[in-house]
């Protein structure tokens, strides 16, 4: 049976403002996200009461994945001609998922009334990602919104595969519309899958022009975004989602009549580790020697009308 290192309740609280934006953070439960919200209006799913007095991972407005995003299938990773275990992260899935920082506690390194910096630590134990390496997760509320910063480094003694990106939580009311830019569309996610490579844009899953989201049904991971999603709700609220450095893809996950909309910029395409292994090209899998880092930033900017 496996045993869970999870956070049992969101801890301690941090706060920080400027203007009319707060965003709120639960630094010992996995960096996570508890609010964010503008003019008095929710940016991001607020944390519902059970996450805060639990910890359920799912429950909260936005995580960082780190040391990978999304499953790994199969029991494990093969790195170098070496099979490595990992045993699953939550018990909320079937497989290892987005690694261990969004379920372990982060250290505070520097606050001010708008910023916030965490570091976390991570050394291997059995069935966890089998290499040491440090997490900088760096949130800065400015005038335009929120900006968030995520670093990877190699804390081990050999070269380690890598990954990085965020996972927010967008509320999503009838008539809302997104728009982005992609070159490609990754097969859906399956053991059977990770030999598969990259396809073209399906038109039924291509968002070049704005579609309502509303009713929509997707988990898929897009290659070659453009940098910029845009989220429109029918009262006129606008949100712009970007992402540079390393966060090259984008997650979009919605489940069938979810009240939210995933939107998630990350570096390597699911079950990147055995992508990568099988030789599929575009698996965005970066192998970062001792001392290296990886990193990248995502923006998310409301509109100041509407």
């Amino acid at each position: 049976m496996t045993r869970f290192s999870v956070p049992g309740t969101a801890g301690p609280l941090v706060s920080l403002s400027r203007g009319d934006k707060t965003v709120t953070i639960a630094p010992a439960c996995g960096a996570r996200i508890v609010a964010f919200t503008a003019r008095g209006r929710d940016i991001l799913r607020p944390a519902s009461a059970a996450g805060l007095a639990t910890g359920k991972c799912y429950e909260f407005a936005g995580f960082p994945l780190l040391p990978y995003s999304g499953p790994i299938f199969g029991g494990g990773f093969r790195f170098k001609d070496e099979f490595f275990p990992l045993k699953r992260t939550v018990p909320e899935e079937p497989t290892a998922t987005h690694g261990e920082g969004w379920i372990r506690p982060w250290t505070i390194v520097a606050q001010e009334a708008d910023r916030l910096v965490l570091h976390l630590d991570h050394r291997p134990a059995e069935g966890e990602f089998p290499f040491a390496w440090r997490g900088e997760v760096d949130f800065h509320v400015d005038d335009d919104g929120l900006s968030i910063g995520i670093a990877l480094s190699c804390r081990d003694h050999r070269p380690m595969p890598a990954g990085i990106g965020f996972h927010p939580y967008f509320p999503k009311s009838p008539g809302t519309v997104m728009r982005f830019d992609a070159l490609g569309l990754w097969p859906p996610d399956s053991e059977d899958a990770v030999t598969l490579p990259c396809g073209p844009l399906l038109p039924g899953l291509d968002f070049t022009q704005p579609r309502d989201v509303s009713a929509i049904v997707l988990d898929r991971c897009y290659e070659g975004w453009g940098g910029k999603v845009e989220l429109a709700h029918a009262d006129g609220r606008r949100i712009a989602i970007m992402g540079d450095g390393a966060l090259r893809k984008l997650q979009i996950y919605d489940a069938w009549d979810y009240p939210y909309i995933c939107i998630e910029p990350v570096s390597n395409a699911n079950d990147g580790f055995n992508r990568q292994a099988a030789g599929v090209p575009g698996h965005g899998v970066h192998v970062l020697e001792p001392g290296e880092s990886l990193q990248g930033s995502l923006h998310i900017r409301p509109s100041p009308h509407g």
